[in-house]
């Protein structure tokens, strides 16, 4: 997944993230690829914390249902991984390798899913892709190849391969990647001390205090040094006919540079998820707007190319088109909470939704009372030619 391109090099192996900060090239590599982690992380919270609804034909009427197929896609697609974990792992692989294949397990109740790690796609076009060599796995390390040869009846293929923006995020992280070396050296140089040790001419030979021996100039300046340099407290014997002169006191940086890179990364892939930058960088206000066009530009675009794999997968083109479908529940992406909502309960309330329509959207339990279902009529609505008229 993304994580291995943060913490492993080319080789597999993993990095240190000291060697990473204080390396050569791979700085820039790494803070651009947490901050597409971070982008896709939000995405996929946002998806998998969603009810995929079920709506099937019952008694000659489209109603929803929770049967197996519910069962399947919020509770327990396979034996490993519940709803919310499939559907998550699900959006990471799409968005991080912009592709996935989900396996339908056929089952003789109810079908298994799984999102596929690694496979081998067929080159066809005009009679749909094959897919061999399917491996899947669990959260322990366990994997298993599957040597069935997967199709279209079987699996559900997701795609969204953008070469040209692929191009701009690779171009955008080299630029990047020279001005963060250029911070980098900048930091370094400025904050690294250089010293200035004045020798008197025309002095006799030194002697060692400790050996009582003569010592060179170039001798005492590297027994000083080691004073100055080491990490613990120490006294540096220095002569009088010395001057020990700290040259780079006035050209102190802070990480202030380094903090406008790491934003303009952030920013730069904010802006190719289409994620508002209060949302990204999680300084939204009350009275922003972010989540609203979060979900619009950011998220809605997964939510219908998933439920049209869904539909075509598990549904099926002959019951699609006889009104039954799957859909997700998207009223409760942004927390609600009841104290809150007072307002909002009266106007749906007004409107005939009924107290259980209403505990619904709220993730309230269902009240088991014949008066839950009913439809308050406290406000009526006529035809145009009509001549009900809208009460007060």
């Amino acid at each position: 997944m993304i994580f291995d391109k943060l913490f492993k090099n080319s080789d597999g192996e993993f990095v240190n993230i000291l060697d990473v900060f204080f390396g050569k090239d791979e700085l820039t590599n790494y803070i651009y690829t947490l901050a597409e982690a971070h982008a896709i992380d939000l995405i996929a919270r946002t998806i998998a914390k969603c009810e995929i609804q079920t709506f099937e034909r019952k008694d000659g009427k489209i109603q929803e249902t929770k049967g197996d197929l519910y069962w399947t896609l919020n509770l327990q697609p396979n034996y490993n991984e519940n709803g919310t974990k499939f559907l998550y792992k699900l959006v990471t692989k799409l968005l991080t390798d912009k592709t996935a294949l989900v396996i339908i397990h056929e089952k003789s109740k109810s079908n298994l899913l799984y999102v596929a790690d690694n496979y081998n796609a067929s080159n066809g076009l005009l009679h749909g892709k094959t897919f061999t060599n399917v491996e899947i796995s669990d959260d322990e390390g366990n994997s298993l190849k599957l040597e069935k040869i997967y199709n279209q009846n079987n699996s559900i293929y997701f795609s969204l391969k953008n070469e040209k923006l692929a191009i701009a995020s690779e171009s955008f992280k080299t630029n990047m990647a020279k001005v963060l070396k250029a911070t980098q050296k900048s930091f370094i140089r400025a904050n690294t001390a250089k010293w200035r040790l004045k020798i008197p001419g025309g002095q006799p030979t030194m002697l060692d205090m400790e050996t009582k021996q003569p010592i060179s100039y170039e001798k005492y300046k590297e027994k000083i040094t080691e004073g100055v340099f080491q990490e613990d407290e120490a006294v540096v014997m220095l002569s009088e006919m010395f001057d020990l002169i700290n040259l780079n006191t006035d050209n102190k940086k802070d990480l202030t540079d380094f903090e406008r890179c790491i934003k303009q990364i952030g920013s730069s892939v904010a802006q190719k998820w289409n994620i508002p930058l209060d949302v990204f960088f999680g300084s939204k206000t009350e009275k922003s707007k972010g989540t609203e066009d979060f979900i619009t530009f950011a998220v809605d675009i997964y939510f219908e190319i998933i439920a049209a794999g869904l539909n075509i997968g598990l549904v099926g083109k002959e019951d699609f088109l006889k009104g039954e479908y799957v859909a997700f529940n998207r009223s409760n992406i942004a927390h609600k909470d009841v104290l809150d909502c007072g307002t909002g309960i009266d106007k749906l309330t007004a409107n005939r939704f009924s107290r259980n329509e209403i505990n619904k959207l709220l993730k309230l339990p269902v009240i088991d009372e014949d008066w839950a279902n009913e439809h308050s009529v406290t406000k009526n609505y006529g035809d145009v030619g009509g001549g009900e008229k809208e009460d007060g």
